[in-house]
C-alpha cells in the first residue's frame, strides 16, 4: 500500500489530502516518485453541475497474468485502434503500428509511440466514485536515465477543484520490452455521489528514448 498526496485547490483555498492507494508489487514497472501538483486541467473546460452516472462500460480481467484479478475497463480508445481520436498528441507523438503482445484488449496493430520530449494527452473522460486507479501497458528500450511520466489529473465540474498525481517509469529499473505498469490512484475531489472528469497525460523525461503505450485500463474498485 501507498500513500498518496493529493493537493486541491478549492477557489482561494488550497488543502493537503492523504490517501491511501494500493500497488500490485510483484507486477512489472517501477514507481520511483508520487508526485501531487495543483493544475489547471485546461483541457477540460466544462458547466456547472455534475451528470448522475457515467456511460456503462465493458468489464474486464486483463492482469490476471500479472496475479491481479481486479476487473478493469478500456479508457476510451486506449488502445489506439481508432489512430489518434481522443487523444491530443504533440512533440511527435503519434500513434502507429504495433500492439503490446499479450492482446488483453483482444487482437490490435496500433499502439501510441511517445519520443523523448513528447506527449500525449487524452481527452476528459468521465469517472464516478470508486473508479479509483489506472493502468497501462509501456514498452521500455532500457535506456538508462530515460522516464516516462504518467500522470492522472481530475477536475471536479460542479466545484471547479482540480487535483493530480503522477507516477514515473524508469528505464533502467523496469523490465526490458512489453509489461504492465504499477497502479497509479485517480485523486477523488467527490463529497458524495457524482461523477468527475479524468484526464491521463504521458510524457518522456531525461535521457533521450523513445516509449511505447497500449491499452490503457481504469479500475472501478467494485472487484475488490
Amino acid at each position: 500500500m501507498t500513500i498518496d498526496e493529493v493537493r486541491v485547490h478549492q477557489g482561494s483555498t488550497m488543502r493537503t489530502v492523504w490517501r491511501a492507494s494500493f500497488a500490485m508489487l510483484s507486477v512489472a514497472g517501477t514507481i520511483v516518485g508520487t508526485e501531487a501538483a495543483l493544475t489547471s486541467a485546461a483541457s477540460a473546460t466544462t458547466t456547472a453541475g455534475t451528470s448522475a452516472s457515467c456511460p456503462s462500460r465493458a468489464l474486464g480481467t486483463p492482469f490476471t497474468k500479472w496475479d491481479d484479478s481486479n476487473k478493469y475497463f478500456l479508457v476510451p480508445n486506449g488502445g489506439f485502434e481508432n489512430g489518434t481520436t481522443g487523444w491530443s498528441l504533440s512533440a511527435g507523438a503519434a500513434v502507429t503500428s504495433g500492439n503490446e503482445p499479450y492482446l488483453v484488449s483482444g487482437p490490435g496493430t496500433h499502439d501510441l509511440i511517445v519520443p523523448n520530449g513528447g506527449q500525449a494527452q487524452s481527452q476528459p473522460m468521465c469517472v464516478a466514485r470508486n473508479e479509483d486507479s489506472i493502468r497501462l501497458f509501456v514498452y521500455n528500450r532500457g535506456v538508462n536515465g530515460s522516464i516516462l511520466h504518467v500522470e492522472a489529473e481530475v477536475q471536479n465540474p460542479q466545484t471547479g477543484a482540480t487535483a493530480q498525481t503522477a507516477f514515473d517509469v524508469n528505464g533502467n529499473a523496469s523490465p526490458l520490452g512489453w509489461s504492465p505498469t504499477m497502479v497509479l490512484g485517480i485523486p477523488d475531489l467527490l463529497s458524495g455521489n457524482g461523477t468527475q472528469l479524468l484526464t491521463l497525460i504521458f510524457t518522456t523525461r531525461g535521457a533521450a528514448a523513445t516509449w511505447n503505450i497500449d491499452d490503457v485500463y481504469v479500475d472501478p474498485f467494485i472487484s475488490r
